[in-house]
């Protein structure tokens, strides 16, 4: 197996992201994060496998601006190229006097079989684990109706919601977008989290990835709101979502988890990830509790670091 470098424009000619954060424009489109981006190809008598590097100093990541990254694959690969592939990167990162790679593939969800064969070779090509964050996502391919898959709590919660007669809006107008993009501003500013995305580089990443903006409403009043990635094909990411504090009271995020099932679910979508609860594997519990209590499943997201 040989891993050939090549311009983002030939990568795209050669293989098909797993994802929409292993996309060339996605990557390009963050470049100024990085000192240099490498498309690398892995080949022995055909193309098997890619993976867009960030370089740092003397690191190179996959990610390096997204929730996840990893290998983007030609086909199904079996484990024993994975191993050559898996060689051929160790001695391309020496051999480029870089010290450190960073690999953080999908949640298992994604593609259960392939990344846990990635996860067992990369634990015998001796790469450490770094991180083992848990990920939440709704399964919409059920046959059962949503209410039923929520805990006792939770349940409760979106009747009373339901009782204050919200309403969704999907928003359509640039203006619409914004005014989404501000009610989950001015919740994170509320509860102290970071908001990592400025309005401006939401509206670069939405010109490359498609998404859906969404707002909860009481009588007419923003009380919520939620933003939403096509990660792939078949699953949606919410990347965002959060209720105007003083609107808590009406559980409005309850209300909004049940109306993108629904949405989703009618559109045809597998899977609704609404992303991870841990941070560098520490749990907020609170957070934890409340996505299992709205139907959640758990998976796992592993990262891996290599040193040379």
């Amino acid at each position: 197996m040989e891993i050939v470098e090549v311009s983002g424009q030939e990568y795209n000619t050669l293989l098909s992201a797993a994802h929409v954060f292993n996309t060339v424009g996605f990557n390009t489109l963050n470049a100024d994060k990085v000192d240099d981006i490498k498309f690398l190809v892995f080949k022995d008598s055909k193309v098997r496998m890619g993976l867009i590097l960030g370089v740092k100093g003397a690191t190179a990541k996959s990610p390096f601006s997204a929730p996840f990254g990893g290998f983007s694959m030609a086909g199904s690969p079996s484990l024993e190229q994975l191993d050559e592939a898996v060689d051929a990167l160790k001695s391309w990162i020496a051999g480029n006097l870089l010290t450190e790679l960073v690999i953080t593939p999908p949640p298992l969800l994604y593609d259960p079989s392939v990344l846990s064969k990635v996860t067992n070779v990369l634990y015998r090509k001796e790469f450490v684990q770094k991180n083992m964050d848990l990920n939440y996502a709704l399964d919409l391919e059920t046959e059962l109706p949503y209410a039923s898959l929520l805990r006792k709590n939770a349940r409760k919660n979106l009747n009373n919601a339901l009782a204050n007669k919200l309403a969704l809006r999907v928003c359509t107008t640039p203006n619409e977008q914004e005014a989404a993009y501000r009610v989950i501003a001015t919740n994170r500013a509320a509860k102290g989290y970071p908001l990592r995305m400025t309005w401006q580089q939401m509206l670069s990443t939405t010109k490359i990835i498609e998404a859906d903006f969404f707002l909860a409403t009481k009588d007419d009043a923003a009380v919520a709101a939620a933003i939403v990635f096509a990660v792939t094909d078949d699953i949606m990411q919410v990347i965002y979502w959060g209720d105007m504090v003083e609107y808590s009271h009406l559980r409005p995020v309850n209300f909004l988890a049940c109306q993108l099932f629904e949405h989703y679910r009618n559109a045809g979508k597998k899977v609704l990830d609404i992303g991870p609860s841990t941070e560098d594997s520490l749990p907020n519990y609170g957070l934890c509790d409340f996505k299992e209590s709205i139907g959640c499943e758990v998976s796992i997201k592993p990262s891996y670091i290599w040193s040379v």
